[in-house]
Order: structure tokens, then C-alpha cells, then sequence
């Protein structure tokens, strides 16, 4: 594989974390959101990116810390994909984390939100079964509930930054995975970024 060098302009705008992890061992530790803008870049753990968890520094493929330290090595393996190099440990062996970044771009649509919201889709992973998306309702019957005397089981909720839509998917009321629309109409609705998985997942309308 090819790997490009970075500049800041190369950077700039608002890219999400994919996955982290060692080879093929990787997950999605919630939300992340990196935002760069000329040469330099915040980390952020809400879509409202009101206070960023890390103030960084490019410099020569490389994420700097403000104490001068670093923080991570920069590959741009094409215009939308980003993946950081940090050093960490794996099984108490020492190696090289990685972390996969996807760019956020513009959702495509000429829906309102609500409009969204009111409509179903189904889609299926290869080798798994079938998803059901309904928004703002609870996915699990009520009786698996009480059997496992939860209060909450699945919900997924549509919520937005800027001119992106994404899907934030919780479970026992607390939010996991946040995965971006690329595109949403009344018959299907298109998302990436999800952990594991390869290109964009495609989702048709069911009612």
C-alpha cells in the first residue's frame, strides 16, 4: 500500500474515528472526532466539538502534543482515509496502534431531519443477519427486557453536525458507535465508518 505525504490544507475538516487496535484485532471506542485546520487539530468526544480532549500540532506526518512530545505518526492513504500511529501495547508486547480515520463529508439528501426519522430500512452484513433501523424507539420487546431486568436495551437516534447526518446507536442508554450518512432518501439510506467493515453499508426503506 501507498502511502501519501501530508500537508495541512491535505487535512483540513473533520474526520471521525473508524477503529482502533493492532492488526486485525481492532474496535470502536465511541466517538472521536479529529478537527484540523491549518496545521493544527483538536480531538474531540462530542459532535457539538465544544472542548477538544487534545490541542495538536502537524508537522512533518507527525501529530505533536503542546508540550512538544508526540503524539502520532500520520499516514493519508487516499483523500478520505486517515490512520494515526501510536505507540502502545498489545498482550504486554509493545507495538504500533493503529487508529482509522474516515473524512466527513456533506450528506446527501433533500430530507429534513424528521423526515428521516419517520422512515424504516433494513440492511444485512455479509454473514450476519438482517438490521431493522427505526429511530427514536426502543429496538428490544419488553419482555427481553424484563427477563434481563434492564431498563433500556437499543435505540437508534439521528443527530447532525454541520451538514452531516449521522446514526449514534445506544445501548442501556448510553451512547457506542456514531456512523455518518452518506447518503439518505425515501427509499434508501447509505452509511460508513462502520468498524470491521469496508466501504459504505446500504440500507433499503421497508415501510
Amino acid at each position: 500500500m501507498i502511502f501519501k505525504t501530508t500537508n495541512g490544507q491535505q487535512l483540513d475538516g473533520k474526520w471521525i474515528l473508524k477503529e482502533v487496535g493492532y492488526k486485525e484485532f481492532k474496535k470502536n471506542p465511541g466517538l472521536q472526532i479529529l478537527n484540523f485546520e491549518t496545521n493544527k487539530a483538536g480531538l474531540f468526544t462530542n459532535l457539538q466539538l465544544t472542548k477538544s480532549e487534545l490541542d495538536l500540532n502537524v508537522k512533518d506526518n507527525t501529530l505533536i502534543l503542546e508540550n512538544g512530545e508526540k503524539y502520532a505518526d500520520l499516514k493519508l492513504l487516499n483523500e478520505n482515509f486517515l490512520r494515526l500511529l501510536v505507540n502502545g501495547t498489545f498482550n504486554d508486547d509493545n507495538v504500533i496502534i493503529e487508529m482509522d480515520f474516515v473524512r466527513l463529508l456533506p450528506t446527501k439528501t433533500d430530507l429534513s431531519q424528521e423526515e428521516i426519522e419517520s422512515l424504516n430500512f433494513e440492511f444485512q452484513v455479509e454473514g450476519k443477519s438482517k438490521t431493522k433501523i427505526a429511530f427514536n424507539k426502543e429496538l428490544w420487546d419488553k419482555k427481553k427486557l424484563k427477563e434481563l431486568e434492564w431498563k433500556e436495551g437499543s435505540k437508534w437516534i439521528i443527530e447532525k453536525l454541520e451538514s452531516t447526518y449521522f446514526i449514534s446507536i445506544f445501548k442501556r442508554g448510553r451512547k457506542g458507535v456514531t456512523l455518518p450518512i452518506s447518503e439518505v432518501n425515501e427509499n434508501v439510506l447509505k452509511f460508513y465508518g462502520v468498524p470491521n467493515e469496508t466501504g459504505e453499508v446500504v440500507a433499503t426503506r421497508t415501510e
